[in-house]
């Protein structure tokens, strides 16, 4: 399933898959709770793919994931981030 999912990020946005586990690995210390925390992850997330970020979708982003309104399903999550 892992190997599905960034196989499909690898593709689109061209980030390796250990930038990707690295990544999750720094956000898994993170408070997520924080909206400065958040808004650093989103933009390091959006800069390690080579994209600028709308404002409007990172206010969203920030704050699904404050609420942890973030979907549990992988499906769901890669629906919201392509």
């Amino acid at each position: 399933m892992f190997n599905n999912i960034f196989g499909k990020l690898g593709q689109d946005v061209n980030v390796k898959q250990d930038d990707l586990f690295n990544m999750a690995n720094q956000a898994s210390s993170m408070d997520l709770s924080n909206e400065e925390q958040v808004r650093l992850l989103i933009g390091s997330v959006a800069s390690m793919a080579g994209r600028e970020i709308d404002p409007e979708i990172e206010d969203r982003l920030t704050k699904l994931i404050l609420n942890g309104d973030v979907p549990k399903d992988m499906n769901e999550l890669m629906k919201m981030m392509m």
